[in-house]
């Protein structure tokens, strides 16, 4: 068990991921990536995160090495055994099993795509490529 007053005070300790799990979403997120994993799972898609409050430069604001090291955390994220048999068991809205058996299947394999990450005036850009059910849950953690 860690002890919390020594990290605390021990700032050599790597910083927490802030995002855990690729259920640490909107629920509607998954609604619409299984929406679109039957209708256009093999559609190619960019996906682009600017800043555009531009008075704000985030790229001096935020470490480059921190920003990469959590969303490396996030790419190395796979759905857990018990997310995903809380996703196959539970009734959402009243309807049991309201993630099909194909979408459970490709979600458990699930690895988010690479991310591209540049500084341009101050600024990061941070773009997303390929598949769109899977670029598409980049969108809330990114």
């Amino acid at each position: 068990m860690v002890d919390i007053a020594t990290r605390v005070y021990n700032h050599k300790w790597k910083i927490d991921p802030i995002v855990r799990s690729l259920i640490d979403t909107d629920f509607y997120k998954l609604l619409m990536c299984q929406s679109v994993f039957r209708n256009k799972p093999d559609t190619q898609v960019t996906f682009s995160l600017i800043n555009r409050t531009t008075r704000i430069p985030l790229a001096e604001l935020i470490d480059e090495g921190e920003l990469r090291e959590q969303l490396d955390h996030i790419r190395s994220l796979s759905l857990a055994r018990g997310e995903s048999t809380w996703m196959r068991g539970n009734t959402f809205y009243g309807k049991r099993q309201m993630f099909t058996p194909e979408f459970m299947d490709w979600f458990e394999k699930l690895r988010l795509p690479p991310y591209h990450l540049e500084k341009r005036d101050g600024q990061y850009e941070l773009t997303f490529e390929g598949p769109w059910p899977e670029v598409m849950l980049w969108e809330i953690p990114a």
